[in-house]
């Protein structure tokens, strides 16, 4: 009787972790949906271009994240060996994290111009350096206030 209980314990657990799991993603998703419907609102995309700038753009994200995350986890790798961090492994660090930097920059240059192709280079201006911003900055507003299953969509 015991093993039973401490088994639909175990178990009950995994569910209440699983249901926290699905919450975050579908909160990731909500954010996500507000994301497109402010910049492509902001951007005032037709159908037509919005059918063809977000594959560009999201192609260009996931670019950039693999960019980040291959150096993302060197730092936590070297982190959970606990190796001891000498001046030559800093400088290697620093150059590394100019490198990806760099190639950020050269995805961001390539896709700008595929961008462009679809909705033009005021638009992509726009894009690059005002709207995507304002999002993160209302998005970071609402996190502040508690606010981030409301945010605007606007």
């Amino acid at each position: 009787m015991k093993n039973l209980l401490i088994v639909c314990l175990i178990l009950s657990s995994f569910s209440l972790f699983a249901q926290k799991k699905e919450s975050k993603d579908e909160k990731k998703q909500r954010i996500e949906a507000a994301r497109v419907s402010f910049i492509t609102k902001k951007l005032e995309l037709t159908p037509e271009e919005s059918k063809e700038f977000w594959p560009v753009v999201n192609e260009m994200e996931t670019k950039i994240k693999t960019s980040r995350k291959a150096l993302k986890d060197r730092f936590k790798k070297m982190k959970q060996e606990d190796e001891k961090i000498d001046e030559k492994t800093y400088k290697k660090l620093i150059e590394d994290m100019h490198e990806q930097q760099i190639s950020i920059l050269e995805i961001k240059n390539e896709y700008v111009q595929k961008i462009a192709s679809v909705i033009g280079y005021e638009k992509t201006f726009r894009f690059e350096h005002q709207i995507q911003r304002e999002f993160k900055k209302q998005l970071m507003d609402r996190m502040k206030k508690g606010h981030v299953n409301s945010v605007k969509k606007n």
